[in-house]
């Protein structure tokens, strides 16, 4: 019986349609849904009402409006037959649609990892540049997870990595940012201290610890032909550094050993440097009387000279280093080439 009133209602909306003086309209008439949400399609009041999805006949939806959502209800067409005072007329259809999206994902940046481990983690040396990036088009509420827990201030699309750990996130669409999506998958980074050499002196005679696969020595900055021992004799006094090879990525140069005149033992610095650290203005005060001619340097942590120039007759000596990284720095003055005490190691911060 309900079937045959349908279909008489469809005969009657198809033989009245040039006669109703109204004409039911769907409201909104292009509904996009985002995962997850809901709609209602509404019409104008009207006596009596007949819901449709691609024109098959909706068992009790007979109301002014009608709830879909984006699971069950997205790539259909609706439409709705209104009844009023004996007259029918259908409205034309309205496509819900919905967006779909690809799943997140994560993009990896920066260095390559050193070696991959038994559980998948990803290695690298530390001070390696990790970045993990979210994927378009998930912009909005991303929340950052290592080990499970939202790290601090993490809400932006890229996260810089500096400490081990298993790395998750999740995030929603722009357009639909209340949509969040978990990304389903953890990243585990590992990071592996490097091992840097130490410079030993007995006399002349400089050895780098621990011992490796190969070496190669520095005077000044510049690499010294023929030094793949783990052990030289110094020739002249400045800047020595050494770079082995530990049979791994995770290597870095050592420390400065700066040299005296060879075969003398220098004791006190005629001079004084502070603050240390510093922001990047220095001042170097002298005691005693200052040879004209006096020479001074500044070298890197690397053993290459930044900085060089002749010490003032009288007063102090005011550096800016402003211009140079952060780090480890020293500083050295020699008369007629002659180293004039220790080196003084200082360190720039910011």
């Amino acid at each position: 019986m309900y079937r045959n009133l349908s279909a008489l209602l469809t005969v009657l909306s198809a033989s009245a349609l040039a006669q109703c003086p109204f004409t039911p309209t769907i409201s909104p008439s292009a509904p996009v849904l985002c995962p997850g949400e809901l709609a209602t399609l509404i019409t104008q009041e009207y006596a009596s009402y007949q819901w449709y999805r691609d024109g098959q006949l909706i068992p009790g939806a007979n109301g002014q409006s009608l709830s879909v959502n984006s699971f069950d209800d997205a790539g259909y067409s609706y439409s709705v037959l209104a009844e009023e005072d004996g007259c029918f007329e259908m409205s034309a259809q309205v496509l819900v649609d919905g967006w779909v999206f690809l799943p997140p994902f994560v993009i990896h940046e920066g260095d390559d990892p050193i070696a991959i481990g038994p559980f998948g983690e990803s290695t690298y040396c530390e001070g390696a540049f990790v970045q993990l990036t979210l994927g378009m088009p998930y912009t909005e509420n991303i929340t950052w997870t290592n080990n499970g827990m939202p790290i601090p201030g993490a809400t932006q699309p890229s996260l810089v990595v500096t400490a081990p750990g298993s790395y998750s996130a999740s995030a929603a669409p722009a357009i639909c940012p209340n949509s969040i999506t978990q990304l389903g998958v953890s990243i585990d980074i590992a990071f592996q201290a490097p091992t840097q050499p130490v410079i030993n002196a007995v006399d002349e005679t400089l050895c780098a610890t621990p011992a490796g696969e190969f070496y190669q020595w520095y005077f000044n900055g510049t690499a010294m032909i023929g030094t793949d021992q783990q052990c030289i004799t110094a020739t002249e006094p400045g800047s020595y550094t050494v770079l082995v090879d530990y049979d791994h990525d995770c290597q870095v140069i050592s420390e400065p050993y700066l040299s005296t005149s060879v075969g003398e033992q220098v004791g006190q610095r005629p001079w004084s440097l502070f603050p240390n650290p510093s922001s990047g203005m220095v001042t170097v005060m002298w005691s005693g009387p200052l040879t004209m001619g006096t020479y001074w340097s500044v070298y890197d942590a690397q053993g290459r000279e930044v900085r060089n120039g002749f010490m003032p007759a009288n007063g102090s000596l005011q550096l800016d280093l402003s211009d140079l990284p952060k780090g480890t720095y020293h500083f050295q003055a020699a008369e007629h080439a002659k180293a004039m005490g220790p080196a003084t190691r200082f360190t720039l911060v910011r």
